[in-house]
């Protein structure tokens, strides 16, 4: 038999309509998957962003922890210590110095109130959305020498005592201890015994805060001279117990 002979059927090709179904129907097909795996894609980023910010947000909280639990001098805050602040200093003991003093010199110090410390200071820019930490000059994680001014057992002034330990004048240029933050205050509280620390970290929708407190390693309250209210509230006491 000729293959000319044929019957039409098996001689014709797919129509026009067949072909758009069948890439209609690809198309489809090509639709959910794509739409499938940008959605696992995304899924994925999403918690992976979610549990690095988690993680992040625990260190944060673990690092301030140890940074004010070690502060044998407490903090100190530019605002005021009864008021909440986004900066402020971690001060303790300058060892070195006392050691090269001796102990006569550092129990002046203490009673008078005016005690050389090594300082750091936390910084919080919401512009920026970090925190910063900075102890020392470039390289140096000894602290900044300054002296600490004590009225009844809370600071009331820091002074720096050596201007080429600090780092930068510029805070963006410190080392950035936190980025995502979109909020964060220290308070003093519990006579300079107690601090409260409220912080939040947050990217994209999802956000961590956090609220707890940390006690301070020394009770500060008796370092530096009285107020004359104080003294003469300690006086009214001695006399009390005096008295019975």
């Amino acid at each position: 038999m000729n293959n000319n002979d044929r019957p039409d059927e098996l001689n014709k090709g797919f129509s026009l309509v067949e072909l758009v179904i069948v890439i209609a129907i690809l198309a489809i097909v090509g639709l959910i998957l794509g739409t499938l795996i940008t959605t696992g894609i995304n899924l994925y980023q999403r918690q992976n962003k979610d549990l690095n910010l988690q993680t992040r947000s625990q260190l944060l909280q673990s690092q301030i922890t140890t940074y004010i639990t070690n502060a044998d001098l407490g903090l100190y805050m530019p605002e005021g210590s009864d008021e909440s602040s986004s900066m402020f200093a971690v001060l303790s003991i300058d060892n070195e110095y006392y050691k090269e003093k001796g102990s006569a010199q550092k129990q002046s110090d203490f009673e008078n109130g005016t005690i050389h410390a090594r300082a750091a200071i936390i910084a919080y820019d919401s512009e920026q959305g970090k925190i910063y930490y900075v102890a020392g000059a470039e390289g140096s994680a000894d602290g900044i020498p300054v002296i600490a001014e004590f009225e009844d057992g809370k600071v009331k002034k820091v002074t720096i005592t050596d201007s080429e330990s600090m780092y930068s004048d510029d805070m963006t240029t410190w080392p950035v201890l936190s980025d995502y933050v979109s909020d964060f205050k220290v308070k003093v509280v519990d006579d300079a015994k107690v601090v409260n620390v409220e912080m939040a970290l947050e990217y994209s929708e999802r956000i961590y805060t956090y609220d707890f407190t940390v006690a301070l390693r020394n009770d500060t309250s008796l370092y530096g001279p009285k107020s004359s209210e104080e003294s003469e509230s300690s006086a009214e006491e001695s006399e009390s117990e005096y008295r019975y």
